[in-house]
């Protein structure tokens, strides 16, 4: 007979909020660093032979990768030692990018962007296989009365890693050049010991179930289906965010190789994107316990639009436009990234198959960038072709492309009424 679930106390509550903390500040390092559209990750891949227009693939590799999920999360569930699993999981993913980061440069040229593009998708690989359930263990940890909050201080504190590894890689990138492959290379392989550090301070966490997980079946998942409020979740993602599943993979193509921008001035604004972030999550958190997510995402919407269309009047000596679109993205990603968590959490019942709904809500939205990517890469081939001025704008294929996103982002905004408006709970009903 199975044991019965066990719920955590105060103190472990707060311990382990703290741990993941820890997590996904030294994650964020790592992301930072290794992303896959990151700027050490672009220069290294340009450097070793990837067309620019190609990076887009890239993007579409991290995200089919999450075809793993669904595909073993039935054989996953049965694991009965969860908390190990994540663990082992989480430590594979940077030891195997490392190892191709370090294996690339003895290779034919022909091979080397074919050998970060496997490492790419293995590592993702590795993420989404334990993603449903890293989810599931971070959402059952919180109280569900402080989602807004907790989730606006895990913003702040991560975004204070992310500030200070930008700074340190826009500097040392800057020093190195973009051209440098040997220490593109090694800068890669410091972010994946960054990577590492992250998955072992979730051995520090307490998982709130112990030793009684329920193993999900192909018959949970289609079961979440029958959830209404969770599948207009998912379909309001997916039209909400619908331009950056195009667009996520080319910002730095389009700062190095079109506005012709320095690492250090790329890093500067990362850094100004992040402080800003960082400055309004603590009220959008409390806004988002009192109003509910749907309202704040209102406002995301139209500064989301604004964002794309500042790329098309920046140019080559001309980043200015570049550095005000940052500055909208970091108001409209400091409402989203408190809003979107919260509103996802709360469409998920407090029992049942839980995995699932975290493994279908992945699957849609990372399946949705592996597409985007896909799509991108001819639609730029196509765009590149054309030419347009427009007063002070002078617009090649990228401008195109990036004013073409912004104009699909008004009507995308509309996907907000489908997310639930959800408000904070009285204090004696959590």
């Amino acid at each position: 007979m199975p044991r019965p679930a066990r719920t955590l106390t105060k103190h472990e509550t707060r311990t382990s909020l703290a741990w993941f903390n820890w997590n996904i500040s030294l994650r964020g390092i790592f992301e930072t660093i290794c992303g896959g559209a990151t700027m050490v990750f672009v220069a290294y891949a340009l450097v070793i032979g990837v067309p620019r227009d190609a990076m887009g693939y890239f993007s579409a590799a991290i995200s089919c990768a999450c075809i793993i999920q669904l595909l073993c999360l039935p054989m996953v569930s049965r694991i009965k030692r969860r908390k190990r699993f994540i663990l082992i999981v989480a430590v594979i993913e940077p030891l195997l990018l490392t190892l191709a980061v370090l294996a690339t440069p003895w290779l034919p040229a022909g091979l080397r962007p074919v050998s970060l593009g496997i490492a790419v998708f293995l590592a993702a690989a590795c993420l989404h296989l334990t993603r449903p359930f890293a989810d599931d263990w971070l959402a059952t940890t919180i109280p569900s009365g402080l989602r807004g909050r907790y989730i606006g201080r895990r913003v702040r504190v991560s975004s204070l890693a992310i500030v200070a590894a930008t700074l340190v890689v826009g500097y040392i990138v800057n020093l190195l050049g973009t051209e440098n492959r040997a220490g593109l290379a090694g800068l890669l392989v410091v972010g994946g010991v960054f990577g590492l550090a992250a998955a072992l301070t979730l051995t520090k966490a307490t998982m709130p179930v112990n030793e009684r997980e329920i193993g999900l079946t192909a018959r949970d998942i289609r079961g979440v289906m029958h959830n209404r409020a969770f599948v207009r979740l998912v379909i309001g993602t997916l039209l909400l965010m619908l331009p950056f599943y195009l667009a996520v993979a080319y910002y730095h193509v389009f700062n190095l190789e079109v506005v012709k921008m320095s690492p250090w001035l790329i890093a500067c604004m990362g850094v100004g994107y992040l402080l800003v972030k960082l400055l309004i999550t603590p009220a959008m958190g409390k806004l988002c316990d009192r109003l509910g997510p749907r309202k704040l995402l209102w406002v995301s919407g139209p500064i989301y639009a604004a964002f794309f269309l500042c790329f098309p009047f920046a140019a080559e000596g001309r980043a200015w436009p570049i550095i005000l679109a940052w500055a909208f993205v970091a108001l409209a990603d400091g409402i989203y990234s408190v809003a979107a968590p919260a509103a996802l959490y709360s469409t998920i019942p407090e029992q049942g198959a839980r995995p699932a709904y975290f493994a279908t809500y992945n699957l849609v939205s990372l399946g949705s960038f592996a597409v985007g990517g896909v799509i991108a890469v001819p639609l730029l081939g196509w765009l590149g072709k054309l030419h347009w001025t427009w007063g002070v704008a002078n617009l090649g294929g990228y401008h195109l492309f990036f004013a073409l996103c912004g104009l699909l982002m008004l009507p995308c905004t509309l996907a907000v009424t489908l997310f639930p408006e959800n408000r904070r709970l009285p204090v004696g009903s959590v």
